[in-house]
C-alpha cells in the first residue's frame, strides 16, 4: 500500500517563482518602475529614495514628475510679528489628516542673523537673511519638502548707491523644472521713480539686467510680488497696478477694481490653484465684501465670491473692537490669511485670522469652523490688547509638497 505525505511548498514552488520573476522584471525595467513611482505620494517617494542608489537616481532625475496635484495647498506658514528679529512660524494644516509642521524656524543653513520667508511659489520658498542693511542681505531658495536649498549670488550693483525694492520668485513646475528670481532696484540714485529689472535663472545662472529702465509710481508694493499666469504681479495703493511677464520680459499695467475713495484698502492679494484673487474692504465696520478674481488675459477683475462675516462676528465676539484700530482702520479684528481655490467651488474657502485663532470659511455655504489656536499675543509697543492681530496678510506663505530641485 502506497503511503501519502503532504508536501510543503518550497521556496522554489511555481507560485513563488512567478512572483519572484515578476518582481525582478519590474525592478529591472526602469519604464515600469518609473510608472509605479509616479503614482506614489511625495512622502512615500521621500522614503523610497533610500531603498537603493538606483531608485534614488530615478526619483531625483530632472524629468521625474509625480502624478499629483502640484498646486494643492497642504498648509500655511504664518510668521509672528513679535518674533520679527528671530522669525518663528506657526503651521496651519489645511489637509483632512494630521500633519506635522515642516519647521518652526528656518535652520537649513547657519545664518547668524536669522532667516525669514519672503514668498512661497508652487512648493519653493524664497527666503532671505534678516539684516537691517539690505546691502548685506543673502537670498535663498528652499524646498521644505526635500529640505534642499541653494544660496543665490548677490544681485548686481549691490552698493550704497543702489537700493533693492523687491525680490520675487517665478516658478511653474507644469512648464519647466527651472525657476527665475526677479529683482527690482533703482536705476539711478538721482531718479527716484526709475527702476531696473534684474533676473536670475536657475538654468542659466548669473543675474542680468532685463530690458530698459522703466518708470513707476512710488506706491507700487514691489516687496510683495505674487506669481501667477507667467507673470509677477504687484498691487498699488491707488491707480493701476503692475505685472512683469517673465518669459517676454515686459512690464505691463493691470487695471484694478474701482473702490470708494482715492486710496485702495486691500485686505488680501494672492494666488491659489492658478487663480489670482484680490479683496478690498471699504468702511471701518464692513463685514460684507467681494473676493475678486483676475481674468486670464489680464483684461480686468470679476466678482468670484461674496462674503458675509456677520455670523462669524456673532460666534466669535472677540473680533469686535467697537472702535477703528489706528493701524488698520477697521472696527473688526480679522485678516485674510489665504484664499484657497479648490478643484470645485463647493470646496473653495478662505483662512481668516481672528484674535488668537484661525478660522476656515467656506464660500459656497458660508459655513465656518475653527482651524487653529495661536499662542496668546505678546505685548508690543503701539499695539492693543486681545483684539489686536499678530499677523499681516503678507506674512502667510503656502506649503505645497514638491519634488522640485533647487
Amino acid at each position: 500500500m502506497l503511503s501519502t505525505k503532504k508536501i510543503k511548498a518550497s521556496p522554489s514552488s511555481p507560485s513563488q517563482l512567478v512572483s519572484s520573476s515578476s518582481a525582478d522584471m519590474i525592478a529591472s525595467n526602469d519604464d515600469i518602475l518609473t510608472l509605479i513611482l509616479h503614482r506614489l505620494p511625495l512622502k512615500s517617494l521621500l522614503k523610497f529614495k533610500t531603498v537603493s542608489k538606483h531608485w534614488l537616481c530615478l526619483i531625483t532625475h530632472p524629468t521625474f514628475r509625480p502624478h499629483h496635484n502640484s498646486r494643492a495647498i497642504s498648509g500655511l506658514f504664518v510668521c509672528r510679528l513679535s518674533d520679527i528679529t528671530s522669525p518663528k512660524y506657526d503651521f496651519l494644516n489645511l489637509t483632512p489628516h494630521s500633519s506635522r509642521a515642516p519647521f518652526k524656524s528656518l535652520t537649513f543653513i547657519d545664518d547668524q542673523s536669522g532667516i525669514k520667508i519672503l514668498q512661497s511659489c508652487n512648493g519653493l520658498l524664497l527666503c532671505c537673511s534678516f539684516r537691517p542693511n539690505r546691502l548685506d542681505t543673502t537670498y535663498y531658495i528652499y524646498n521644505p519638502t526635500t529640505k534642499h536649498y541653494t544660496v543665490l549670488p548677490p544681485p548686481r550693483h549691490s552698493s550704497s548707491r543702489y537700493y533693492t525694492f523687491g525680490v520675487s520668485l517665478a516658478f511653474d513646475p507644469s512648464k519647466s523644472p527651472h525657476y527665475k528670481v526677479i529683482c527690482i532696484r533703482n536705476y539711478d540714485p538721482e531718479l527716484l521713480d526709475h527702476y531696473q529689472v534684474e533676473i536670475y535663472s536657475s538654468k542659466t545662472g548669473p543675474w542680468r539686467p532685463s530690458g530698459r529702465p522703466f518708470v513707476a509710481p512710488s506706491n507700487v508694493q514691489f516687496e510683495n510680488g505674487v506669481f501667477w499666469n507667467g507673470a509677477i504681479h504687484w498691487v498699488s495703493d491707488w491707480g493701476d497696478s503692475l505685472c512683469f511677464d517673465v518669459e517676454e520680459e515686459q512690464m505691463r499695467d493691470i487695471p484694478m477694481p474701482s473702490g470708494d475713495g482715492d486710496v485702495r484698502l486691500y485686505r488680501y492679494f494672492g494666488e491659489s490653484g492658478d487663480h489670482l484673487h484680490l479683496v478690498e474692504v471699504y468702511g471701518s465696520d464692513n463685514l460684507q465684501f467681494d473676493v475678486y478674481e483676475m481674468e486670464r488675459d489680464h483684461s480686468g477683475w470679476f466678482v468670484k465670491y461674496q462674503v458675509d462675516l456677520n455670523p462669524v462676528a456673532a460666534a466669535f465676539p472677540e473680533m469686535v473692537r467697537g472702535y477703528a484700530d489706528p493701524i488698520d482702520l477697521h472696527a473688526y479684528a480679522f485678516s485674510i490669511r489665504c484664499v484657497v481655490h479648490e478643484a470645485t467651488d463647493e470646496g473653495s474657502f478662505m483662512v481668516l485670522h481672528l484674535p488668537n485663532k484661525a478660522i476656515r470659511y467656506n464660500f459656497k455655504d458660508n459655513s465656518f469652523r475653527k482651524l487653529h489656536d495661536f499662542a496668546p499675543l505678546r505685548s508690543r509697543v503701539g499695539v492693543g490688547g486681545d483684539s489686536s492681530l499678530e499677523f499681516e496678510y503678507f506674512d502667510a506663505y503656502q506649503f505645497i509638497e514638491s519634488f522640485a530641485c533647487v
